[in-house]
């Protein structure tokens, strides 16, 4: 029953609230949408180019006898990954940077944090990428096997990141496969650098599963290019 349906001595007098309640944003005040879209887009380019070019070169030089060239030249199986991978290293920091040059002077996106703590992170996601990379050539067997295994990784990646909807809103099942991907971590930590001004220790809860990721994806993956190499 409404307060207009009672009768005059029944109805309550409202009063005015003592106070105002007015909520402000303290990152990305103004709802800016390419201040959360543009750290995803730069994941999202750099683990699709870096990972599909890893995956593609090894497993094609696989297929046209290059590597057995390797395991006849007096390089080790070590020397022989770090060749493979820093021209793939230089190309995904090269991206990065286009695409930081481009967020603050063609999108407006404020640069808060430390530039060095960005590129630290760049870094560690480049390598993850590329490990992936090597460890998806060391299950396929041709370029068409290495494409769709890359497929299958990018769509939950980029679907259960918090890149399309943010992460906080989706069911318990799908928080639990974003927190294994490295997209999820990557995208909250270049929020915090460039956003939100955040120094390395308020980094640590995503920077501490971003390496640790990082630390167990490079291993597999080298130990998948030197069974390759094997």
């Amino acid at each position: 029953m409404f307060q207009h349906d009672l009768p005059g001595d029944m109805r309550v007098v409202q009063k005015e609230d003592d106070f105002e309640l007015i909520i402000h944003r303290m990152f990305n005040p103004e709802g800016i949408t390419q201040f959360n879209t543009i750290p995803g887009i730069m994941g999202s380019i750099l683990s699709t180019t870096l990972i599909l070019m890893t995956a593609l070169s090894i497993t094609r030089e696989r297929e046209n006898g290059a590597l057995e060239n390797l395991l006849v030249s007096p390089l080790s199986g070590l020397e022989v990954i770090i060749g493979k991978i820093t021209p793939f290293v230089i190309i995904g920091l090269f991206q990065a940077t286009l695409i930081l040059i481009a967020a603050v002077l063609l999108f407006d996106i404020p640069l808060h944090g430390s530039v060095f703590l960005l590129f630290f992170v760049l870094l560690i996601y480049v390598f993850l990428c590329l490990s992936i990379g090597i460890g998806i050539s060391g299950l396929a067997q041709n370029q068409l096997q290495a494409l769709q295994m890359s497929s299958f990784y990018f769509i939950p990646s980029i679907m259960l990141s918090g890149f399309i909807s943010p992460f906080i809103s989706m069911p318990d099942w799908a928080k639990a496969i974003g927190s294994c991907l490295p997209l999820t971590y990557f995208i909250r930590l270049v929020k915090g650098i460039m956003l939100k001004g955040y120094s390395a220790t308020a980094l640590l809860p995503d920077l501490l599963p971003l390496i640790g990721l990082a630390v167990i994806v490079i291993g597999v993956g080298l130990k998948s290019y030197r069974k390759t190499l094997d």
